[in-house]
């Protein structure tokens, strides 16, 4: 499923990025704000998630219906306060697409890692964050027996 298209994420107010050189956006509206008047941490960590969600699903549009990607673990630092606009970008860490396709083609399972970055309208790194997926085929080969 192409998580853009998730409840959860249209009524957090994620979407795509308005600017070319990110992927996703979230704005600082009333309710993803702190007490403070900052994008609120659960906010951003949600954008970050959901940003290597995309990232995967829009690196393998056309395998996407025969994998289960999982979400098994995750790491992120804060480093400013999230004001305004924040927009993402993601790369995949220690790999690529061709090593990733070739993992699940043969052993139909992969572990990898997608590095995510948030920025806030100044450009300014606002959070980091690995996200590390479990991904799994659906699709076996056919048994000769």
């Amino acid at each position: 499923m192409e998580v853009l298209s998730l409840s959860f994420t249209k009524r957090n107010g994620i979407r795509l990025s308005d600017l070319p050189t990110y992927l996703l956006q979230l704005e600082a509206s009333e309710h993803v704000v702190n007490h403070l008047g900052s994008v609120h941490g659960s906010a951003l960590f949600a954008l970050a998630e959901i940003t290597s969600g995309y990232y995967l699903y829009t690196n393998f549009t056309d395998i996407a219906d025969q994998t289960i990607p999982i979400l098994r673990s995750s790491s992120v630092k804060y480093r400013k306060m999230g004001d305004g606009t924040i927009h993402s970008t993601a790369v995949f860490e220690g790999t690529n697409v061709a090593e990733i396709s070739s993992t699940l083609l043969y052993k139909h399972k992969v572990l990898l890692t997608i590095a995510v970055k948030l920025y806030n309208a100044q450009h300014e790194v606002v959070m980091t964050g690995d996200f590390e997926w479990f991904v799994t085929s659906t699709k076996r080969p056919e048994s000769n027996s």
